[in-house]
């Protein structure tokens, strides 16, 4: 029964996680109200339960198969090659038009940032499909063994540092762990493993942030309660204000009442589209205003502030009541594509704690192409279609 219904679990836990780190304020940033915390824990996880639950009656059979190791075929690695070069030629276009990359523009100093590089209403189908394609190279390298789908995976990593793309190389990073979990024999191991960089990369984290604005600098930033443990690295205190202030910032702006509702969710889908569509469908002036912040320094409000901002409290069933039908279609998609489809959606389940994912194109439109890549796949003895 609980393989049914895992990614309600997942919900469920990962934002747990994040009420309980709350609910220990060990920060003074963190001053909003804990029980209002957990009313929202409930309303969230119950209609993310409904919203799951409602899909399955439109469903005639369930496969549980998950374990399983496909083969590709020769056909799918000269497609992946096909892919790979006609990603390298967007991007090599997208560098001319942006007149270089954001890497270079930091050391150079010019005044440009990340946000300008990319060609408008392309940038984000392109960000998909390298995330896609990063993905595919290390299930690639999973079943082949092949170092040339390992080096593609890491070059994808390093493009993204010079892109200054934080998001999409967390976002990869997420997927490659589940592909590697679901597939692997020793599940234990992997997660033990995954621990273990977690803590190191933490760590780190604190080292290279003291570095960069200086550690009395953060401390005051961060306000860390009497309750804090000194003896922590400051990496962890990096952790915990950044997994636990986009609460406490949803938690501010419930304070406020919404009394203009927007009924097209404007705030809430306005990513999901290309901006030369975006402004046909709504008005800009619907969807300028991220919600509120108890501290400018963290302005990172989860996935729960636009719905709020859009229709108040039902904003927030109506979102998760619609994510929750979603991520039971995404979750039993049949063949390949359920290894890649469950990677993604776990991923945007995860960081739902800081932004919304379900509407991100460039996360949600590699459901897309991984459809394209993976059509006609063979059906035949896949245990997934039975």
């Amino acid at each position: 029964m609980s393989k049914l219904f895992q990614p309600v679990i997942l919900f469920a836990l990962t934002w747990l996680f994040v009420i309980l780190l709350f609910s220990l304020r060990l920060s003074n940033i963190l001053q909003e109200s804990i029980s209002t915390a957990w009313e929202f824990y409930a309303l969230i996880t119950i209609t993310f339960f409904s919203g799951y639950t409602f899909a399955f009656f439109f469903k005639k059979k369930v496969s549980l198969s998950t374990d399983i190791i496909y083969n590709v075929n020769e056909y799918f690695f000269k497609k992946y090659d096909k892919f790979l070069i006609g990603l390298i030629i967007l991007s090599f276009i997208e560098v001319i038009y942006s007149k270089g990359v954001p890497l270079a523009w930091l050391f150079i100093g010019n005044g440009k940032v990340y946000t300008d590089y990319g060609i408008p209403s392309i940038h984000g189908f392109t960000n998909a499909l390298g995330l896609v394609l990063a993905l595919i190279s290390s299930y690639y390298y999973k079943i082949t063994k092949k170092k040339k789908y390992l080096i593609i995976t890491i070059g994808f990593i390093i493009w993204n540092i010079i892109l200054i793309s934080r998001q999409v190389i967390v976002s990869l990073m997420i997927e490659i762990f589940v592909i590697n979990f679901i597939t692997s024999q020793e599940k234990r191991k992997v997660l033990l493993k995954i621990i273990f960089y977690m803590l190191i990369i933490v760590t780190g984290f604190g080292i290279l942030g003291d570095l960069r604005t200086g550690g009395d600098a953060f401390l005051a930033l961060a306000s860390p309660s009497d309750n804090w443990p000194l003896w922590l690295p400051s990496g962890f205190l990096w952790a915990y204000i950044y997994v636990t202030t986009p609460i406490n910032n949803l938690l501010f702006n419930f304070t406020f009442s919404i009394t203009h509702y927007h009924y097209l969710f404007p705030n809430t889908l306005a990513l999901l589209f290309p901006s030369v569509i975006r402004n046909i469908i709504f008005n800009p002036a619907d969807y300028t205003t991220g919600g509120d912040l108890v501290t400018e320094a963290f302005n990172v409000s989860s996935a729960f502030v636009s719905p709020y901002i859009d229709m108040g409290y039902m904003g927030i069933i109506i979102f998760t009541f619609a994510i929750g039908i979603i991520s039971n279609l995404v979750w039993w998609v049949k063949g390949i594509k359920r290894f890649f489809y469950r990677a993604i959606l776990i991923q945007i389940l995860v960081l739902s704690i800081f932004y919304n994912m379900f509407v991100y194109l460039p996360v949600v439109f590699q459901f897309v192409w991984i459809a394209i890549f993976f059509a006609g796949f063979n059906k035949k003895n896949d245990p997934a279609y039975e």
